[in-house]
């Protein structure tokens, strides 16, 4: 072998890992500033706002600190109201955002909507714009129940478990429960 066609070698390597290397930063770039960027101005527009991106962390540095300062917070006896240490963010949001709103979780986009009229038409979407997305690898451990799955699934699951939930077989049941001895 001579030292041309090493030396050709070598280059060609270099390229390649350089181009493999730009096709990485590009791609974090895009993934990481731009994209970010674009959909916070793309949901500003049509009114949507929220606490800023923060590179590569999003907002968890502020659900952190909220966090930690409602640790303290010890509940009344007779209060439900655990938004304050379970949730801290969102409670300090809302007002300041407005009932839906835009936060991140590192580069995730995330939309909290606390409007009572929006979610019930979030949830009963039947065109399948607002797919359930669920990116938390330990909820597919528990498996997909009637909430996890869409689409067919969902219909067979639904199927299947609407005859148990029907007014007069819950109405039998609610009397067998209220006459079985509490112990």
């Amino acid at each position: 072998m001579t030292m041309a066609t090493v030396a050709t070698a070598w280059t060609v390597w270099a390229a390649l890992a350089s181009a493999v290397l730009a096709s990485c930063l590009f791609n974090a770039l895009v993934r990481l500033v731009w994209r970010p960027r674009a959909i916070a101005g793309r949901l500003a527009r049509q009114g949507v706002r929220g606490p800023g991106y923060r590179f590569f962390v999003g907002n968890l540095g502020d659900i952190r600190r909220l966090r930690a300062a409602g640790a303290g917070l010890v509940l009344d006896v007779s209060s439900h109201d655990f938004i304050p240490i379970s949730q801290p963010q969102f409670r300090q949001w809302i007002p300041l955002y407005g009932r839906v709103f835009l936060y991140w979780f590192g580069s995730t986009p995330n939309m909290c909507v606390a409007d009572l009229g929006m979610a019930k038409q979030l949830l009963s979407d039947r065109t399948g714009l607002f797919p359930k997305n669920w990116m938390n690898p330990i909820v597919r451990l528990v498996g997909k129940g009637l909430v996890m799955t869409d689409g067919d699934v969902w219909h067979r699951h639904k199927k299947v478990l609407h005859p148990a939930f029907n007014l007069d077989k819950l109405k039998v049941r609610t009397y067998i429960i209220l006459g079985t001895p509490f112990n």
